[in-house]
């Protein structure tokens, strides 16, 4: 299929050719934006955006399209880079600001300069479907590549340019078929509603099978992702080991050292701890340095991010960013703490660490233009990288985490039934066990807490069975293992293990009971330096020191307007649960030499909202606003809808006409109703003989709709009178009815 040149081609087709082109620019913008300064990712957007604009604005002849264009860029230029504080206009503007600007406009406008080339070579080279099939499988290809082999999740930008793919080439279809069928065309311009709900369809349909097909592990590990598991952050497994890259027989064994984990596919092997110092914190509570969660339960161990998937926002951080946003149950009191963050080691972590729940973090290392992804549902914040490490590590040295720290109210907890904690059922997705999942597992789970009245006594009983009746070892014995099950071979056959074991066995047992549960990994506390070394080394104050041997893995589990309470299954850990204090105890106060602020509920009723239900709120009042603002032009758009569909504007008769039809369609639902051979002078008198208040209303509309209908002048019907008047009579009639859409041909002659 050939197309014309983009100049010659009709409005109608450029504009969308234009919003395909721009929709998948800003997929690139997107995905260079953590790599860029802000400046030249406004620059480019703003660039691609104003020459989209012009393109679409200004069907002049092309000499002058190429000079306003320049001059619409020039003026970008000065604007954005102005705005940013990169240049700053001195003296006058010729020849000191010219002068200023030649010099302080590199390298950013080579950046916006390139950016409108490619959109005006798009513009005039893509005019064909096979170059549209060709663009689009180029950027297809180039989003999986940088999704495969480096540390961005792109898949919502290829979900964009599918959209965008799609788009484009239904409007290349509908162009070539009102060129080679124009009278079919005209024929399917009269349902315009139907074809964008076929197409709609089709989109939606694409689109969610890509989204829905289910992830499937790869055969072979890609060179990127063996290089990660090899040199990044300690290693490889749950409880933050370090071993073989390989799962064949020629791999090579290394040292299993313990550290933050990076793949928890398969857990259980023994390891060595490692005592390398990791980080320092400078905190008023003590607080388990949460990491990461995990949800998908294989047999093995735990399914990684690419099989999870993760709903992440950007956030730039404090001090300007907003805080961040929780599902923070209604139930529980907070209390707000501020921890510091100083690293000890030059590796790169996936997330950044803190006390749950992080509500904000600042960058106190001198660096900005950081890039971290925010996930709401699972409470992590994923680390992206700095735009420009430089020489230093593309992580921050030194971060301050605010958490909001829960204070559960266990008496009343240990009350909660669970109709009451789970009056609508447990979410599912926490609930998720294999099929292969052995039942023996399940009726010990059972046999322990068949004494237990209340979920969260339940998991206590749990708890405490892990903690009492396993030996804990970091080189458990593997030649017990018979079952394929990681979690029955613990329970039945190895009997001892690290937190990996006793926190994955507390996840799956909980959720065989009907408990949602998830599996956390981070760090422990750390320890705080002794008074004897406090006395002698005073610089070191009261700070947590965390090393590779703090690593660590626990169990949370959902109860309800509770919210997720960590367990600790694993001997010799303790959970550092902050109860909420007794009303009779009056304020709670930390027994710290820190102040700190316990966010309690505020006197307004809009603070104790949780932030997710204020966002719905107005998500509602704007939608309710909008729907109001559409009722009220109901007319309007049904006549740009009839514009369309007839290929022409309607006249003040064809409208008086309608208006007048309309009404009549509403009072059938009143009562009153039209004889298939009544005029409509003749049924207008008839109920006006049953309600003779109508009067009033019905005779001026009726001599409206004759002059419009019959007369040699229907342009000079008052349609606006009209729509009035039948407002008028449905208000008489009594009730304000439904708007009944009529069909209505090309002919003057409506009805009658």
């Amino acid at each position: 299929m050939k197309l014309a040149a983009s100049s010659q081609l009709p409005k109608a087709y450029r504009t969308l050719t234009l919003l395909w082109v721009v929709i998948i620019s800003m997929q690139w913008v997107d995905f260079t934006e953590p790599l860029w300064f802000s400046v030249t990712t406004t620059l480019v957007t703003v660039t691609i955006i104003m020459m989209a604009l012009v393109e679409w604005l200004l069907p002049v002849q092309a000499g002058w399209k190429w000079t306003i264009k320049i001059i619409v860029l020039l003026t970008v230029w000065r604007f954005i880079l102005t705005s940013y504080g990169v240049y700053v206009p001195i003296g006058p503007f010729y020849p000191d600001q010219l002068r200023g600007m030649a010099l302080t406009f590199t390298p950013y406008i080579w950046f916006s300069l390139v950016a409108w080339a490619l959109l005006e070579v798009v513009l005039r080279l893509i005019v064909n479907r096979p170059r549209i099939l060709l663009f689009i499988a180029f950027h297809l290809i180039a989003f999986a590549i940088l999704d495969s082999f480096t540390r961005y999740y792109l898949w919502k930008n290829v979900a964009w340019i599918v959209f965008a793919g799609l788009g484009w080439l239904v409007s290349a279809h509908f162009y070539e078929y009102r060129k080679k069928y124009p009278q079919g065309w005209q024929r399917l311009r009269q349902s315009p509603i139907k074809i964008a709900v076929n197409i709609g369809i089709v989109f939606a349909c694409v689109l969610l099978i890509g989204v829905s097909m289910p992830s499937v592990s790869p055969t072979l590990t890609d060179p990127y992702t063996a290089w990660i598991k090899r040199s990044g952050g300690g290693g490889g497994g749950p409880s933050a080991l370090s071993g073989a890259l390989g799962d064949g027989p020629s791999a090579v064994k290394e040292e299993v050292v313990s550290g933050y984990s990076r793949d928890d596919k398969t857990l259980g092997d023994g390891f060595e701890f490692s005592y390398s110092p990791v980080m320092s914190i400078d905190t008023p509570v003590r607080s388990y340095w949460r990491g990461e969660t995990r949800r998908i339960y294989s047999g093995k161990g735990w399914a990684d991010l690419e099989q999870e998937g993760r709903d992440t926002e950007r956030y730039r951080g404090a001090p300007n960013a907003d805080p961040l946003v929780h599902e923070q149950p209604g139930k529980v009191e907070t209390m707000r703490v501020e921890q510091t963050v100083t690293m000890n080691t030059d590796k790169v972590y996936p997330v950044l660490f803190g006390g749950y729940a992080i509500e904000s973090v600042e960058l106190l290392d001198d660096r900005q233009q950081s890039d971290m992804r925010w996930t709401v549902k699972q409470a992590e914040l994923f680390w992206n990288g700095y735009r420009d490490p430089g020489d230093l590590p593309d992580y921050p040295r030194k971060y301050k985490v605010v958490a909001n720290i829960p204070l559960i109210p266990l008496e009343e907890l240990e009350q909660a039934s669970y109709e009451t904690l789970f009056p609508e059922g447990a979410p599912e997705e926490y609930l998720q066990l294999p099929s292969s999942l052995p039942q023996r597992v399940k009726d010990l789970a059972e046999e322990i807490t068949a004494e237990g009245e209340t979920p969260y006594a339940k998991m206590d009983l749990l708890q405490q069975y892990l903690r009492q009746n396993y030996e804990y070892t970091n080189k458990p014995d593997l030649a017990r293992k018979r079952s394929d099950d990681f979690v029955d071979s613990f329970l039945f056959e190895i009997r001892q293990g690290y937190c990996d074991y006793y926190s994955t066995a507390m996840v799956v047992m909980a959720r065989s009971l009907g408990i949602p549960a998830r599996w956390v990994k981070g760090y422990a506390p750390g320890s705080q330096p002794s008074d004897d070394m406090m006395m002698r080394s005073p610089e070191l104050g009261r700070a947590y020191n965390v090393s590779n041997a703090d690593a660590h893995s626990w169990t949370e589990l959902y109860f309800g307007d509770y919210g997720w309470i960590p367990f600790e299954a694993t001997p010799g850990f303790v959970s550092p649960i902050m109860e909420a204090p007794e009303e009779s105890e009056g304020a709670f106060a930390l027994d710290t030499d820190t102040d700190t602020e316990v966010s309690a509920a505020d006197d307004s009723f809009f603070s104790q909202l949780d932030p997710i239900v204020m966002q719905r709120i107005f998500v509602t009042a704007v939608i309710v606003l909008l729907l109001w603002t559409l009722y009220q032009l109901r007319s309007e758009l049904y006549f740009l809808w009839l514009r369309l569909r007839l290929g022409r504007p309607l006249t003040p008769g064809e409208k008086a006409i309608y208006e007048t039809l309309r009404l009549v369609r509403r009072l059938r639902h009143r009562g009153f109703v039209r004889g298939d051979q009544e005029t409509l002078r003749e049924a207008f008198g008839r109920w006006k003989l049953e309600r003779p208040q109508l009067a009033e209303a019905l005779d001026p509309l009726l001599l409206i709709y004759e002059q419009a209908n019959y007369g040699r002048n229907p342009a000079a019907a008052d349609w606006r009178a009209a729509r009035e008047l039948s407002r008028r009579v449905v208000k008489l009639a009594g009730g304000n009815g439904w708007k009944q859409a009529l069909p209505v041909s090309g002919k003057r002659y409506l009805g009658g």
